[in-house]
């Protein structure tokens, strides 16, 4: 038995919905004497029959959680402190358990979880010496750096919109954030690109966690807080505030499964989850219908749901209109709001140019988002409508989603697309400009820290949609693997469609440019985008015409 970590969450998290320390032991080389370690522990504060009882009972996942728990209050009366809040779980990973407890002194907290680890395994050789430790850090008022940062509703003034989904999370910010900066409002928002005000970028990378929210809640005269939330950020730190006003989820996919101790999309659903749950009970969480797992969190959201839909006709959508629900959907080539009974069109699909006429059903589920969001936060519906028919995929203001160029005939189209989703529209997408006997070459490959079978299953939807694939490597996001076994993998799924024809490339840019050279008057390239988006853009705005 070993501890797999110690980790301060400093706001809502898989847990709590508050701060949070987080003990998390590995199980899986627990000593033969382990029950005997256990009875020992209890022995500190309970009747010793107990403890002898307790020798004798099978130790299980549910005895040591109990105990830990326990351990984690007595500690807490030992030392001085208040019993907190404990939450105990089996994590996905296999024979990991956890327990979390709420803390408000990060060191004191910290310091308690070494302990009941400690005491759980037997070793409490120095333990009135640690415990009197903890006393004097439970005595002390916490430093700044020792307490949650956590913005708290009592010191928040602007509103704040969360978003968070698998795929669109990127798109559907920086959308919301351009129709608020065009209504007049100043904007802070962060995304995996960085932190901006405005459109000045401020702090540059993925600052989709706490550090980006806490950037944007210090700048002066903020209007509004736009803030995407990736699963990472969630799962390592916890968000950046007790709640928001409006909380968007795009959708749930498989990606990034077996990082972080999340394996499954159900336990990825839940992890998204949390910025539904924070949502203040007057504001708004806008789900996406077409999406069962997003629509099982209105079961735990206080906030009203606000659905978006491709299609009114749904039945989920349907039924919510029919109880005066709010609901933002398609009806015959129209966006049209339904709220308290009122029907309302916003604009025609074909007058928000990010859905190219409404050939990318993707981007318009990320149009319908960012359209709730910024009518849930109260933007009147023509400064919706203005936003929308302004913003469009140009690297200026949606850097590597779907950017489209013509390059001699050819049609190039660049994109973020990163996991299996990703991909299949990115295809889906690239294919409605092939021409007539022409092809669509797909350029793939992702980072390394997926598992083998995201990269097999890449070349396998590869294979079935285009007639051409180049596998790339990667050379910046090897993440553990060695040069050329991205490539394998991504073969292997090529090989699996029963498809002969397809090339590699050692990288990104030389995959680019090898479809460049081989596509011909009328084909399409695809190119999923990862690493060397500043190469490939300024060469394609030099011999290029852009059609986003």
């Amino acid at each position: 038995m070993k501890i797999a970590e110690i980790r301060d969450l400093v706001g809502p998290n898989l847990f709590m919905l508050r701060p949070a320390i987080k003990l998390e032991i590995d199980t899986e080389d627990a000593e033969p004497r382990v029950a005997e370690l256990l009875a020992q522990a209890f022995v500190l504060d309970f009747p010793s029959d107990l403890s002898t009882t307790l020798a004798l009972v099978p130790v299980t996942s549910a005895r040591v959680l109990s105990l830990l728990t326990e351990i984690v209050h007595v500690i807490h009366d030992r030392v001085g402190a208040p019993r907190p809040d404990v939450v105990s779980r089996e994590m996905e990973a296999p024979l990991h358990l956890a327990v979390a407890f709420a803390w408000t002194h990060r060191t004191l907290g910290k310091e308690v979880a070494q302990l009941a680890f400690s005491i759980l395994t037997g070793d409490v050789s120095t333990l009135d010496a640690d415990v009197e430790r903890l006393r004097g850090y439970a005595s002390a008022d916490p430093a700044g750096d020792d307490r949650p940062e956590m913005l708290a509703d009592a010191d928040r003034s602007v509103p704040v919109i969360g978003i968070t989904g698998t795929n669109g999370k990127t798109t559907t910010t920086r959308l919301i954030a351009s129709i608020l900066i065009q209504a007049g409002k100043k904007v802070g928002w962060t995304s995996s690109a960085g932190v901006f005000i405005q459109d000045e970028m401020v702090i540059e990378g993925d600052y989709t966690g706490p550090a980006g929210a806490a950037r944007v809640f210090a700048e002066p005269e903020v209007d509004v807080a736009v803030l995407e939330t990736a699963r990472g950020g969630i799962l390592m730190r916890g968000l950046g505030y007790e709640s928001n006003d409006v909380s968007v989820v795009t959708n749930i996919s498989p990606d990034h499964l077996g990082l972080h101790g999340v394996f499954t999309i159900d336990g990825l659903a839940e992890v998204k989850s949390i910025v539904a749950r924070v949502t203040r009970p007057d504001g708004f969480v806008v789900l996406n219908a077409h999406d069962p797992r997003v629509l099982a969190m209105r079961e735990m959201t206080r906030a009203r749901p606000f659905l978006i839909s491709r299609d009114a006709s749904d039945e989920e959508v349907t039924r919510h209109v029919a109880d005066n629900g709010w609901a933002l959907a398609v009806s015959s080539g129209e966006i049209v709001w339904w709220h308290d009974g009122a029907r309302e069109v916003l604009t025609a699909v074909s007058d928000v140019p990010i859905t190219f006429g409404g050939r990318a059903a993707h981007m318009l589920e990320n149009a319908l988002c960012a359209a709730a969001a910024c009518l849930a936060i109260g933007l009147p519906l023509d400064q919706v409508r203005a936003g929308l028919s302004a913003f469009r995929n140009k690297a200026s203001q949606n850097r590597g989603r779907l950017n489209v160029y013509e390059v001699d005939g050819t049609t190039i189209i660049v994109d973020f697309a990163h996991n299996e989703l990703g991909l299949e529209h990115l295809l889906g997408f690239a294919r409605t400009f092939v021409a007539p006997d022409a092809r669509l070459i797909a350029v793939v490959g992702t980072a390394g820290d997926r598992t083998d079978d995201v990269f097999v299953s890449l070349g396998r939807i590869a294979a079935r949609t285009a007639d051409l694939v180049i596998a790339k490597d990667t050379t910046k996001y090897l993440r553990g693997r060695e040069p050329g076994e991205v490539v394998k993998l991504i073969e292997r799924g090529i090989g699996e469609s029963g498809i002969r024809e397809y090339e590699t490339a050692s990288s990104e840019t030389s995959g680019f440019e090898r479809a460049r050279e081989i596509a011909e008057r009328g084909d399409v390239v695809a190119l999923m985008c990862i690493e060397d988006y500043d190469t490939i853009i300024p060469r394609l705005e030099e011999i290029g015409e852009s059609l986003s």
